[in-house]
């Protein structure tokens, strides 16, 4: 079993084999709270927000069928 120091901030390394097996990343959070007289530390899974890249290509689908420059001209003569 890996052992780690505590810094004179206060802070800990997660070893090496536990980061790996646990899949810890730079960045990621994890929940620290006491359980019989343990320090528990887990891995939270936080969603990140999207932004307007996330939505490039959504419904592109429905457009498989059908022929883009038709539809317009249809549209167009709908006015």
């Amino acid at each position: 079993m890996p052992l780690t120091k505590v810094s004179h901030k206060f802070q800990v390394v997660i070893p090496k084999d536990v980061r790996e097996i646990l899949g810890i990343s730079k960045g990621d959070t994890l929940q620290v709270y006491e359980r019989d007289n343990e320090i528990v530390m887990k891995k939270l899974e936080i969603k990140k927000p999207l932004s307007l890249k996330n939505l490039k290509g959504l419904g592109k689908e429905i457009w498989r069928d059908i022929d883009v420059e038709e539809y317009i001209k249809k549209e167009r003569e709908s006015w």
